[in-house]
C-alpha cells in the first residue's frame, strides 16, 4: 500500500507488537534482482516497509540522467511486489541532507531492522544513524542466481545503450 511519509506514527501504532523491516532506495527500471532483494528483507520481519527516492535525490546521486522511470512509477512498481506491505516517497530535495528522509523516518517510524544491499552509498553514515535511534542495521550481500547473470540496473541500461 502506498502511503504518505505523515502515515509513518500510525503505521508505527498499528504495528506495535510486529517486527517492522524497512528498506530503501532508487529502484530504477525495477528487476529481478530488486524481487531478490525484498524477499530477503521481509523474511527478516513481520511488516515491511520501503521509501523509495524521489526524483531530485537520484538525479543527484546518479547523474542527469537518472532516473529513467519517474518516481510515481518507480514507486509504484515497488508497491505492487508481493513482499513490500508499505511504501512511501522520500521528501528529500538536494538541498536538504542526503539522509535527512532516512534519519526522519527512523525517528518517526521507529522500525526494528533497517536492510541496506553491501554496495548501498555511504554505510558508515548509515550505521551511525540506526545506533542514534537503536535500530539494527542488517547488510546483505548483493546475490542472484548465476542464470541472473548479475543483473543490476546499470547493467540493464548499457545493454540498452549498446543495442542503439
Amino acid at each position: 500500500m502506498i502511503i504518505d511519509f505523515k502515515d509513518l506514527p500510525a503505521l508505527r501504532e498499528k504495528h506495535k507488537d510486529k517486527k517492522i523491516v524497512f528498506g530503501s532506495g532508487t529502484f530504477d527500471l525495477t528487476h529481478a534482482g530488486h524481487v531478490l532483494y525484498f524477499e530477503d528483507c521481509k523474511k527478516l520481519g513481520d511488516i515491511f516497509i520501503v521509501m523509495v527516492g524521489n526524483d531530485p535525490a537520484v538525479k543527484k546521486s546518479k547523474g542527469e540522467d537518472r532516473p529513467i522511470m519517474n518516481q510515481h512509477v518507480r514507486l509504484k512498481m515497488v508497491d505492487s511486489l508481493k513482499p513490500v506491505d508499505y511504501s512511501f516517497l522520500d521528501y528529500f530535495m538536494p538541498e536538504d541532507h542526503y539522509f535527512g528522509c532516512l534519519e526522519e523516518a527512523f525517528k518517526i517510524l521507529k522500525p526494528d531492522i533497517y536492510v541496506v544491499n553491501d554496495e548501498g552509498r555511504d554505510l558508515k553514515t548509515r550505521e551511525e544513524l540506526v545506533k542514534k535511534y537503536g535500530i539494527k542495521m542488517v547488510v546483505l550481500p548483493r546475490s542472484a542466481p548465476d542464470t541472473f547473470e548479475k543483473i543490476s540496473t546499470t547493467k540493464i541500461i548499457e545493454k540498452i545503450k549498446r543495442l542503439s
